[in-house]
């Protein structure tokens, strides 16, 4: 028996999308583990990471404007990650070979394609599968996360411990280009060729749209303010493993626990993904996270040993099942409420400010690090303050902006 035709573009799209955000996960750590193994100046792995992250939050607007401007944006995306991989590769050979400065210039390169990966691809998914099943598979998109901050981390420690980095950068190069097919058929409609308006101008617009639309304005501001506290929970990880297991190594376990959290809560949430409105379930992975943050912070302080333990062990799961739910509640807010011409760049701008939110995270934990109870405190303080932000969002306005969705798409599916 055949499946119909959305299924199995459904299925190839979730299976480029897995197999390409898994490389995406590899790329950082493993370029991370080569630049330890082969290069003299010990900054240089951070200063890599570093780089791909802040390119990424500056291409995602003027990526998504060209996704929304080409005739076929599946052709683009597959160029996007095409150019991704290429970069991670040249990256790889370079190092130990030329100085910093140099590598970091080309990691910047390869940053400006990342956005293809994230809001670059799911902004395609429309494309893929009718209105009636787009909930489902938003759910579904937001699994594909969950699986690839799965298994890299796996992949990464296998192969460099078993091998070497090398092998780890190799296969994540591999993945991203393996998925570049499957990139492609997500584009199935030519667009209209016209007069256009610039760059600049488009790469306002998608700003201007999650600005001017009451509901992707309350989840882009208090998702940007809420990952900001997952950032700071997530990068203090290896430090709350030392202070209540006794070894930082078991940092990644724990990193690795809140990812197998959040495939499964996802996986709940996907079963049933109309039951419960996206916006409410936004709200609610806040107070999970600020409960997790709270429990972190309890494990710090308690005088029990086995207490501390199981405290951060349901840390690590809270934050897992809050932090999976909460992207496929954000990608149904995006595809329920953007109109199709700024789909691409309203999906690649929210998703860069998002980045940018759990950058900040980062630099709080740096900044927080010898106090870490405090750290685990401010970040639960974020999270009920993106909750706070998120009431105080809700209230109706005068003009009824939830309306201008419709207004800007005409032929808009119901």
């Amino acid at each position: 028996m055949h499946l119909p035709t959305t299924n199995r573009r459904l299925r190839t799209y979730l299976a480029g999308a897995t197999i390409s955000r898994t490389g995406d996960e590899m790329s950082g750590p493993a370029l991370l583990l080569l630049a330890m193994a082969t290069s003299d100046a010990v900054s240089t792995g951070p200063a890599l990471v570093a780089a791909l992250t802040a390119a990424t939050a500056v291409g995602g607007p003027v990526l998504g404007v060209l996704v929304d401007r080409a005739r076929r944006p599946g052709r683009l995306l597959a160029l996007a990650l095409m150019g991704f991989a290429a970069v991670i590769a040249c990256v790889a050979l370079l190092i130990g070979h030329v100085g910093v400065p140099a590598l970091v210039a080309v990691a910047l390169v390869g940053g400006l394609f990342r956005p293809a990966l994230s809001g670059g691809w799911s902004s395609r998914l429309p494309d893929v599968v009718p209105a009636r099943e787009l909930p489902r598979a938003s759910a579904l998109d937001g699994l594909t996360f969950d699986v690839a901050a799965l298994a890299a981390p796996v992949l990464v420690g296998g192969l460099a411990l078993v091998l070497s980095p090398a092998y780890a950068v190799a296969l994540a190069v591999l993945a991203i280009l393996l998925a570049a097919p499957a990139a492609h058929a997500t584009g199935g409609t030519p667009r209209r060729t016209g007069r256009r308006p610039r760059l600049r101008q488009q790469v306002l617009t998608g700003f201007l749209v999650i600005a001017r639309n009451r509901r992707l304005r309350r989840a882009t501001v208090t998702s940007v303010i809420g990952y900001a506290g997952v950032g700071l929970i997530l990068t203090a990880a290896p430090l709350l493993a030392a202070h209540v297991l006794g070894e930082a190594g078991y940092g990644p376990w724990l990193v690795a626990l809140t990812a197998l959290a959040a495939l499964v809560g996802n996986a709940v949430y996907a079963a049933r993904p109309d039951r419960i409105a996206p916006d409410r379930v936004l709200a609610a992975t806040f107070c999970l996270l600020a409960a997790a943050a709270g429990l972190a912070a309890l494990a710090l302080v308690v005088s029990a040993p086995p207490v501390g333990v199981c405290c951060l062990l349901a840390a690590a799961v809270l934050t897992g099942a809050a932090d999976g739910p909460q992207l496929s509640a954000l990608l149904r807010i995006r595809h329920r409420d953007t109109p199709d011409e700024v789909r691409g760049q309203v999906f690649t701008t929210a998703a860069s400010l998002k980045l940018g939110g759990a950058a900040l995270g980062a630099a709080l934990c740096g900044v927080l690090a010898s106090a870490l109870p405090l750290a685990m405190v401010t970040a639960m303080a974020v999270e009920l303050f993106a909750l706070l932000c998120f009431a105080a969002l809700s209230r109706p306005t005068s003009a009824p902006q939830d309306g201008a969705r419709e207004r800007l798409r005409p032929g808009a599916r119901s």
